[in-house]
């Protein structure tokens, strides 16, 4: 498995937060379900606040 680094924001306007995360997936859109699983599961986090900017391979 290869790691990808997934940056974007959480929240919406002027709250919105940054953020980096390394995840390990097979391709860039099983990077982006990790990445929006692991928000939803341990910060309770919904889809539709996170906003992902790039996902790279590293």
């Amino acid at each position: 498995m290869a790691k990808f680094i997934v940056v974007g924001k959480i929240g919406k306007g002027a709250s919105a937060r940054p953020f980096e995360k390394v995840v390990e997936a097979e391709s860039q859109k099983l990077a982006l379900e990790k990445a929006m699983a692991l928000f939803g599961s341990n910060a309770g986090i919904k889809r539709a606040a996170i906003k992902i900017e790039s996902i790279e391979k590293i």
